[in-house]
């Protein structure tokens, strides 16, 4: 996907990537960067402005991270591949929307991975020093 953006009197040329793919790479006036963006639900095409148009963009409201949300699966999954270092709960644990669960290293930097609801640990599938992929269940809650 290719974008102008332009900031006060300056335009830049914008270059993206995969949306899907992680990390996300995007070229700003030739210069890459690689994102690892939170893991939230992206607009579909249908949502998104052509890159050519010159009509203004469409402005999409954002929800607040902090209101949970209904649809919360009863999973949490790796949203990247690494070593799991520390699990914070047990099964029977009550937790909280945003609790720490577990936390996952990935290129040496430590990922917190926490609740996407309140809720009661049913099975927890991994342990310390396990190697985990992408979009593996790490956590499951009790229905």
């Amino acid at each position: 996907m290719k974008i102008h953006v332009k900031i006060q009197d300056n335009t830049y040329e914008v270059v993206i990537d995969d949306l899907n793919a992680r990390p996300i790479r995007a070229s700003v006036d030739g210069e890459t960067f690689e994102v690892w963006p939170e893991e939230i639900a992206l607009p579909s095409n249908s949502q998104l402005a052509p890159a050519e148009s010159s009509a203004p963009l469409k402005q999409v409201p954002i929800k607040d991270p902090s209101v949970q949300s209904g649809s919360a699966s009863n999973e949490i999954s790796a949203p990247i591949p690494g070593v799991i270092i520390d699990i914070l709960v047990k099964t029977g644990d009550k937790v909280k929307h945003g609790q720490e669960l577990c936390i996952l290293e990935a290129m040496k930097m430590k990922n917190s991975i926490r609740a996407n609801k309140d809720g009661v640990i049913s099975e927890i599938l991994i342990s310390c020093g396990d190697q985990v992929k992408h979009g593996q269940i790490l956590i499951r809650f009790k229905d």
